[in-house]
Formats: C-alpha cells, sequence, structure tokens
C-alpha cells in the first residue's frame, strides 16, 4: 500500500492536481453536517483559535478519505493506528502558522484572483461554464453563506502563494544528484556466521529467583486493565426510519438540490499516456527538444505501433511500468485546458503532445463512458432511503431521550426496552483501547463506559448509525495479577533476553578471533560453523533474532549507465525532496517561534 501511495504521488495526474489552487467544493463541505452548539476550541495558534467545529469538520472529511482509499480494509483497528486527530491537528496547525506568515509577509491572495479560482470549480459550472445560479445553490444546499465559502478558499490561496514562494527558492545540482545515485545504487555481497537466539534458548535457565524480582519490579507494566461489562439499548436509525412517510414534494425538492452532485455520472474516458518531461525551469531550447521528441512518438503511434509498448520504452513516468494505464478520469478532474483536450477525443484517438508545467502528455483514450444523470424515478430509491434514515434518526433521538428520564429513576433498563419494543444488549468484558464489532468505533460509547459506576445509567450516546443507552453491569478495576498468572510470560521475556545476550557474546569472541587471521571461511570450518552469504544489499541490513560477524567479499558498483538515462527523472525527484526538506524547515521555524496551546479536552470528546 505504502509502494502505491509513493507512486501515486509521482503519477502526472497528481502532480497537476497539487498544482490547483482551488479546494474541490464537494469534497470539501459535502456531507459534513456540523454540530450544533459546537463552541470549544481545540488548539490556539497565536492567539488565534481552532474550533472545535472546524476540526471536526475535517476530522470527518479525512476519515471519509481514507475510508474511500482503503475499501474493505477500512476496520476500526485501522482507523485507531492511522492516528487521524493527532495527525490532523498538527496539518491544521501548521497550515494556520503557514497563513498567518503569509498575511504578515503581504501575500493574501486579491479579489480577482479568488473570482478566477472559484470559476474554475467544475461543481459550480453549466454547460462547461461558471454559473452564479450553480454556485449560489450548492452553497445554500451545504448550509454555506458565499462570505463564508470565499473567506476559506481566500486562505487557501494565500497559502499556496507562500509555498510557491519557498518552492522557487528549492534547486540541486547534476553532481548532487549523481553521488546521491551513486551512494544509494553502490551494493556489497558479505560473507556472514549467524549466532542466533534461538539456538540458545534450550541452554538457559532463569532461576526463581529472577523470576521474582522481575516481578517485584515491574508490576506497573503487568498490571490488567480495568475491564467494564454494560447492558445497553440501541435506537438504530434504520429500524425508526421503517414507519416514516415521505410526500413526493420532500423527494422532488431532494433531488433538484442534488441532482448534479449527488445523481450525474461525469463523462469518463479510460486513458493510457506517455509522458514526456523536462527539467524545471528548462529554457525555449529544451522544451523544443522535448516536443521534437513527443512529435516522433505520436507518429510512431498513429502509425500503427502498439500505445502501450510505446509507453513502456519512452514514457518518463511511473506509469510506464504498466504500458501508461491509468484507467478513468471523469470530465472536470483536471485542469480545464488538459480537461478540454482529452475529452475532445473520440475513442482510440491520440492527442497531439499536450504541454503542462512538467512536459508534454501524449494520451490515448480506449473507452468512453458519457455523462449519465438519474431521472427523479430513478434516483428516488436512494432518495428515499437517505432521507427516511434522516427522520429516522430524529425519531430514535426523542425515543432514547424519554428512556433516558425513565432509567433515571427505574433503572430497569430490560423494562424499559421492552416497552419500547426494542432489545436490551449486553457487551463482554473489555477495556481501554477495545473495539467491539457489534458497536464499531464509536469513541463515545467507550469512554463513557469506562466512566461508569455500578449500575450507573449514561446520558444519550450517538454513534454513526444508532443511539445509545448505557448501564453499567459489571466493572473490574485494574489490578496486578499474581506472580503465578504470570510468571510463564515473564520467564519466556528473560530466557530470549539472556540468550540475545550469550549470541552476542559469541559474536564477539569469534570477531576477535577472526580479527588475528581475517579469514571467515576458514574459522567457520575449523569451528564447524555455517558460513553464509548475504546476497547483493545496499547499505542498510538489519534483524533483531540474532548476532553476525560479517567478512567483506565483494562490491557492485553503481550503474552510471543508467543514471544517465533517468537524470531527468531523477533531478525531478530530487529538486521536489529538496522542496519539501525547505517546507518543513520554514514550518519548524514558524513553530519554534511560535505560541500554541492545545486543548485535549475538546479533541478528547471528537
Amino acid at each position: 500500500m505504502l509502494d502505491f501511495l509513493r507512486k501515486k504521488k509521482r503519477s502526472w495526474i497528481i502532480t497537476i492536481l497539487l498544482g490547483l489552487i482551488i479546494v474541490v467544493f464537494i469534497a470539501f463541505y459535502g456531507g459534513s453536517q456540523q454540530p450544533t452548539g459546537v463552541t470549544s476550541h481545540v488548539a490556539e495558534v497565536n492567539g488565534e483559535s481552532i474550533s472545535q467545529r472546524e476540526f471536526i469538520v475535517h476530522y470527518q472529511r479525512a476519515v471519509e478519505r481514507y475510508r474511500e482509499m482503503f475499501k474493505g480494509s477500512f476496520t476500526p483497528e485501522l482507523l485507531k493506528n492511522l492516528n487521524i486527530k493527532q495527525s490532523l491537528l498538527e496539518e491544521m496547525i501548521e497550515a494556520r502558522l503557514v497563513l498567518q506568515e503569509a498575511r504578515r509577509l503581504g501575500l493574501s491572495a486579491t479579489d480577482e484572483e479568488l473570482m478566477h479560482a472559484i470559476a474554475q470549480v467544475p461543481e459550480f459550472h453549466v454547460n462547461g461554464r461558471f454559473n452564479k445560479e450553480r454556485y449560489i445553490q450548492l452553497l445554500r444546499a451545504n448550509r454555506l453563506t458565499p462570505a463564508q465559502f470565499e473567506e476559506d478558499q481566500r486562505k487557501q490561496l494565500t497559502i499556496q502563494r507562500l509555498l510557491g514562494v519557498l518552492a522557487d527558492a528549492a534547486h540541486v545540482t547534476e553532481a548532487e544528484v549523481r553521488e546521491r545515485y551513486r551512494f544509494e545504487q553502490e551494493k556489497i555481497n558479505l560473507q556472514f556466521i549467524r549466532f542466533s537466539v534461538s539456538d540458545n534458548l534450550s541452554e538457559v535457565k532463569i532461576p526463581d529467583e529472577d523470576v521474582q524480582k522481575f516481578y517485584d519490579r515491574n508490576k506497573e507494566s503487568l498490571k490488567e486493565p480495568l475491564k467494564v461489562q454494560v447492558e445497553y439499548i440501541p435506537y438504530s436509525f434504520e429500524q425508526f426510519s421503517g414507519p416514516v412517510q415521505l410526500t413526493d414534494k420532500e423527494v422532488e425538492d431532494y433531488y433538484n438540490a442534488n441532482r448534479a452532485t449527488k445523481f450525474t455520472t461525469p463523462k469518463q474516458a479510460k486513458v493510457r499516456y506517455i509522458m514526456v518531461r523536462f527539467d524545471a525551469g528548462a529554457d525555449a531550447k529544451q522544451k523544443e527538444a522535448a516536443q521534437v521528441r513527443a512529435n516522433r512518438i505520436v507518429a510512431e503511434a498513429r502509425g500503427g505501433k502498439n500505445f502501450a509498448e510505446l509507453a513502456k520504452k519512452e514514457s518518463q513516468d511511473p506509469s510506464a511500468e504498466k504500458g501508461g494505464e491509468i484507467g478513468w478520469l471523469n470530465q472536470g478532474q483536471l485542469p480545464e485546458a488538459l480537461d478540454k483536450q482529452i475529452f475532445a477525443l473520440a475513442k482510440g484517438e491520440i492527442s497531439e503532445p499536450i504541454e503542462t508545467p512538467v512536459g508534454f502528455h501524449i494520451v490515448k483514450v480506449e473507452d468512453i463512458k458519457e455523462e449519465k444523470t438519474l431521472s427523479l424515478v430513478e434516483a428516488k430509491p436512494v432518495i428515499t432511503r437517505e432521507l427516511k434514515l434522516e427522520k429516522g434518526k430524529y425519531e430514535a433521538a426523542k425515543i432514547a431521550d424519554r428512556d433516558r428520564e425513565k432509567a433515571a429513576s427505574s433503572n430497569d433498563l430490560a423494562k424499559i426496552a421492552q416497552e419500547s419494543g426494542l432489545s436490551l444488549k449486553t457487551t463482554r468484558l473489555f477495556s481501554e483501547g477495545e473495539v467491539l464489532p457489534e458497536i464499531g468505533p464509536t469513541q463515545d460509547f467507550y469512554k463513557t463506559a469506562l466512566a461508569l459506576k455500578a449500575k450507573e445509567v449514561s446520558s444519550v450516546i450517538e454513534g454513526p448509525n444508532a443511539y445509545y443507552v448505557l448501564k453499567a453491569k459489571e466493572r473490574t478495576e485494574a489490578v496486578v495479577p499474581p506472580l503465578d498468572a504470570v510468571r510463564g510470560k515473564i520467564e519466556k521475556g528473560l530466557k530470549e533476553s539472556k540468550a540475545y545476550e550469550m549470541s552476542v557474546q559469541q559474536a564477539n569472541d569469534s570477531l576477535d578471533q577472526v580479527k588475528k587471521e581475517p579469514n571467515l571461511a576458514k574459522f567457520a570450518r575449523d569451528k564447524k560453523l555455517k558460513l553464509e552469504e548475504t546476497g547483493w544489499f545496499a547499505r542498510i541490513f538489519t534483524q533483531a533474532d540474532a548476532a553476525f560477524v560479517f567478512a567483506f567479499k565483494e562490491a557492485q558498483p553503481a550503474d552510471i549507465a543508467q543514471f544517465e538515462k533517468d537524470k531527468s527523472q531523477l533531478m525531478q525527484q530530487a529538486l521536489a525532496e529538496a522542496r519539501q526538506r525547505i517546507l518543513l524547515k520554514f514550518k519548524d521555524d514558524l513553530k519554534a517561534k511560535a505560541k500554541i496551546e492545545i486543548n485535549s479536552g475538546p479533541l478528547e470528546e471528537i
């Protein structure tokens, strides 16, 4: 997955999209229903607040982005491991610092730049042109005023302007890139003797007194965590949506407000492409040479040569290994000039070289799907479900609030659930950090459950698909287990530690002997030890379960001919990394002199 993401970062589409200033409207605001009554702030940056409301909107959008990226692999455990809250807060603080610095330097975006950027957003277009009525309609549908949206876009433009200035300050030389290539590509082959931890485990004996001492010193780390078991009533939004009745007008109004964004699939083109790069800051002569090469490739492709094979041979983009295949593109996904040229092509047609800031692109359209808008009749089942769920959620909240009031006096959740025609559920015992499959990653559920006292009833808790009312059934406080319960675990850890020390000592003793007569092969034969070879590898080699004695056997120099072939791409990558280093140092300097206060309370509530 990480390799996939790295390749995508270098692809031509991402390169172009990163150059766009405006944030796509629907991706930024769509589906981000902001909680009402949220007024706390999660951080303060040089006196400016980042509100809890603002953070929630960005957090919801980030979760949806990862959900779309990982599809069925997006589990509660993955969500927890991604640590989205902390990384997102760091990004938002950095963005606020950059914005403040840009304003201090007088780099704020002008009204003309703002209006031009907004006019480029495809979601505001009708028949390919910006439409003010469409603009106002979408803002209203997403509960935004033009002033709110335009202020956010002005901030984005201002930040982009400063980042552009920083990027222009970066430069690399061919000599630097060549030396780095030489260092990274040079490989060696070593002989070695392995002294494995597993070979020494059987020799290790751990006295009872050592186990006792370890137990006495590490009781806190051996402590079993607090565990709770709760009864709860789930108020499923879907269950309460069943009896909901809708009028035809409600369905039609929803369709009209969301026809372009939810019920229209834009025209799509299945594309292969070939990239002919030129260096950043290339002069007219260098660009001309790149265009001559691009023209030749176009002529060969139109002359009958296999486009995929040409891409593998000629393209200077990571997609070359797949024959230039990049899959389906939506109309409006790319900058207007490039988008217009690609979607003017017929199925099977090959474009002229298309110039962008990073090089010339040659595109072949392999297939086309025309734009399609679902009719009201076709969209009605989806609309009905969404509206019913929305109303069902409202009804579920009313019943949950009513039952919570009853529980405050009777404390009998089973009877209350029966009266409401619902089921009383019971969890297993669980501790902090665990996720119950039947609940999912609803952090308020777990936080509330762990805080409940015996027989105490919770307030109403909102989850993504239901409300909950909880009552503590069993509570096991954190406790240090008796020695006998953890003896096996302690002995295993101590044996592995001692065996590792033995392996290291054996390796050191052998190294001392080999130094006197530097012939590892002979030493291995004399000691009846197995001599192995690493095979060709780069400069880093690690392993945690053994100690090694190495001896140099042979070296393989870097392939400078391959460097010359890949030089242009390597220069581009090195320049991108130089820009990244400048940006990171710039942000670090801003943070070092900034006054930043984190308010962890509101952050934990999310």
